[in-house]
């Protein structure tokens, strides 16, 4: 009996080893590995959820990304890109894509293929066109999150009330001196950081919001 129960206690405690528990919700979620290398995340391809590959400089893992066709996290940040690789919009069920500090200006045309991207960095890109940007970010209806901090950014381009579907929206460290009144647009918006920007603050614009939101300065 006592071997059975011991038996048992281990078995428990290799069980909650690999899983975390959701309160809310009750149920079990195994912690998802993120892959940093590539030829290791090729052995599996279709298992491969988080791609990170941060900081790396070579490019031929261009041609390998259509096989992560599961992929929902990918990170290029600080990967010295000019321009965004095609490759990545073959990945339908991405949901987070960071491209933070890189050198490119432009999204692709068809870049709102991603339908199912919910948030994006482009932050520390300070070559990237912001009008162009927004016109092709606004057809992404399911992208909730907009990381644009740090970008050199003097003015926001009317269009950016385009991102009607935008919940949170990063603009620190910028030079922004006002917002433009079309971000009014933005009916779902719930958090505005422009903290580190010298702005007054747009109390006009504020009002104009339910209860809930919040602005850091």
């Amino acid at each position: 009996m006592i071997r059975i129960m011991r038996k048992y206690s281990i078995q428990c405690l290799v069980f909650f080893s690999l899983v975390s528990f959701n309160i809310k919700s009750g149920h079990a979620q195994v912690t998802e590995k993120e892959y940093t290398n590539i030829e290791e995340a090729l052995k599996e391809p279709d298992k491969v959820l988080r791609l990170n590959l941060e900081n790396q400089k070579n490019h031929d893992y261009f041609k390998v990304l259509p096989k992560f066709k599961n992929l929902e996290y990918l990170n290029l940040r600080n990967t010295d890109l000019d321009v965004v690789p095609e490759e990545i919009l073959i990945l339908k069920h991405l949901r987070t894509l960071d491209m933070g500090h890189n050198n490119f200006s432009l999204l692709p045309k068809n870049f709102s293929s991603l339908k199912n991207l919910q948030e994006l960095y482009l932050d520390e890109d300070k070559n990237f066109n912001l009008f162009e940007g927004f016109e092709i970010l606004s057809q992404l209806k399911h992208l909730k999150v907009l990381h644009l901090e740090n970008d050199g950014i003097k003015e926001l381009p009317g269009n950016i009330g385009k991102l009607s579907h935008l919940e949170k929206l990063y603009l620190s460290e910028n030079d922004l001196k006002t917002i433009p009144i079309e971000i009014k647009g933005l009916k779902n918006l719930n958090y505005l950081d422009v903290y580190h920007n010298p702005i007054i603050a747009p109390l006009n614009i504020i009002k104009t919001y339910q209860g809930g939101f919040k602005i850091r300065f």
